[in-house]
């Protein structure tokens, strides 16, 4: 038997709407399917003990009965990118909250009956999936509740961080792409995917092909999904989420009570300015992954010049910031020996 594998046949056009994206709410769907993993725990520790103890007396019971150790997740938790940029999650939240009922109970029949879920937890789920079905507009408030609760009390400290890690990963492809087209940019993204002969292949459990027919394809990368590559085919968006690399670098300088060490001694933003340019960014993009006005990181990033710790040059109309080496030794420096660290 063939291996089997999601297709997309791409034109000329397609190659030229290739586009990134980033979702804080499909990062919140993929850390819950990564939280019922022991195994998938592991490269986000001690991050992963610290929420699971604080959700112990959480009731997230009908949210988790959608989001299932493998197979379809259902579509309307991860709405796709529109094109306009990134969502806030309060937006995402709200396409959520929007599911018409007829979607609901399509997308859960599905995955109810999806061969790719585990027997034994489609048969545990199973009184949640027909309580829901019967009832959907109220099973849709009461997921988009428990989706913010989580959100609120596991991801959104940590949001500014993850999103800079992403925004990181996406700025370096984009590099590429720039400079040599999207066709390396396919193959780099994970050893299940590859591009050949005006396909785009992705090593799945599903088989299915479809044309992108000029719509191209949105790439996303995750800090959770891995080691898992996940889709979304037409009618929506064609999408491929695919596992950030070095995801424990994002964790290495954990600690859920205490600021880090160079937030002591630089303060929060140019602490955060320091950890993001371990790529070299541009003014804006530095202020769109700490959420502080361009304004204010040209004042700081002047300050770090200053003290031999960031560099500028210009390309074009934008100014790239770069570490120093002195920067980047403290930088490097600053996660600790005595920082808590994930296991490899």
């Amino acid at each position: 038997m063939g291996e089997t594998v999601i297709r997309f046949s791409a034109t000329v056009d397609d190659m030229t709407r290739v586009r990134f994206s980033l979702s804080p709410l499909g990062e919140t769907v993929y850390s819950i399917r990564m939280l019922a993993s022991a195994e998938r725990r592991k490269r986000h520790q001690p991050w992963a003990d610290d929420v699971r103890a604080k959700l112990r007396t959480v009731d997230l019971l009908s949210l988790r009965a959608l989001i299932p150790p493998t197979g379809y997740i259902p579509d309307f938790l991860t709405p796709p990118p529109d094109g306009s940029g990134p969502r806030k999650i309060s937006e995402e939240l709200e396409m959520v909250r929007s599911t018409p009922s007829e979607h609901f109970v399509a997308e859960v029949s599905w995955m109810a009956a999806d061969p790719g879920t585990p027997a034994a937890w489609r048969q545990e789920a199973a009184p949640l999936h027909r309580q829901m079905l019967a009832q959907p507009e109220p099973a849709i408030a009461r997921i988009a509740e428990q989706l913010h609760t989580y959100w609120r009390l596991t991801l959104e400290p940590h949001w500014r961080r993850l999103q800079g890690g992403l925004q990181s990963d996406i700025r370096s492809r984009m590099q590429v792409i720039e400079s040599s087209g999207a066709a390396p940019v396919f193959s780099s993204l994970h050893p299940r995917i590859a591009w050949r002969d005006q396909k785009l292949t992705v090593r799945s459990a599903y088989d299915y092909q479809e044309d992108l027919g000029g719509r191209g394809i949105v790439l996303v990368p995750s800090v959770f999904c891995g080691p898992e590559v996940l889709t979304m085919t037409p009618p929506q968006q064609s999408m491929i989420v695919y596992p950030r690399p070095g995801v424990e670098e994002l964790w290495s300088r954990y600690a859920s009570d205490q600021p880090s060490p160079l937030a002591a001694l630089l303060g929060g933003v140019r602490s955060a300015v320091l950890e993001a340019l371990l790529v070299p960014a541009s003014t804006g993009d530095l202020a769109a992954a700490i959420d502080v006005t361009p304004g204010a990181i040209s004042q700081h990033v002047a300050v770090l010049r200053e003290c031999d710790l960031v560099t500028s040059r210009r390309e074009g109309r934008r100014v790239i910031h770069s570490l120093t080496e002195t920067g980047d030794a403290l930088v490097r420096g600053a996660v600790a020996p005595g920082g808590r660290r994930l296991s490899a």
